[in-house]
């Protein structure tokens, strides 16, 4: 079977799951690295099941760090929100400083959720266990 019947038949078989993500987790057991493409930029649907996916690599594959395509000083800033090591009062004001096109790729509604989510995931947590943001770049 070729890479793109394997995808079609997996994507087949996740759409049709109760659990529609549950195959792309046993899938990333064992990884390392999970690298989240996407179609197109601005989607509401996009950033929102990005978030879903991500959420449950940290919390059933303990994933540390997630790296986002995006400008060092904005994204350093986040990082340090959602580790709890700066002012900022909430996810919003974390996401201020992405002001240069593209804004509408970090500043929008699912971002800010999930930027909150992980914020409140690594609040529990010892400092060397909190969840990181970074940028990243290929």
């Amino acid at each position: 079977m070729i890479a793109r019947d394997v995808l079609r038949t997996r994507a087949a078989a996740a759409a049709e799951a109760a659990d529609s993500y549950g195959e792309i987790m046993k899938l990333t057991a064992d990884a390392d690295v999970v690298l989240i493409g996407e179609a197109s930029h601005g989607t509401h649907e996009f950033y929102r099941e990005r978030a879903v996916i991500t959420q449950r690599l940290i919390e059933e594959h303990g994933f540390m760090a997630v790296a986002v395509e995006a400008d060092w000083p904005d994204a350093l800033r986040v990082n340090r929100y959602v580790r709890g090591d700066d002012a900022d009062t909430d996810a919003a004001q974390a996401l201020r400083g992405f002001m240069r096109f593209p804004t509408w790729m970090w500043r929008n509604a699912d971002v800010v959720d999930f930027v909150g989510w992980l914020r409140d995931h690594n609040d529990g947590l010892d400092a060397r266990h909190r969840v990181g943001l970074w940028p990243g770049s290929l």
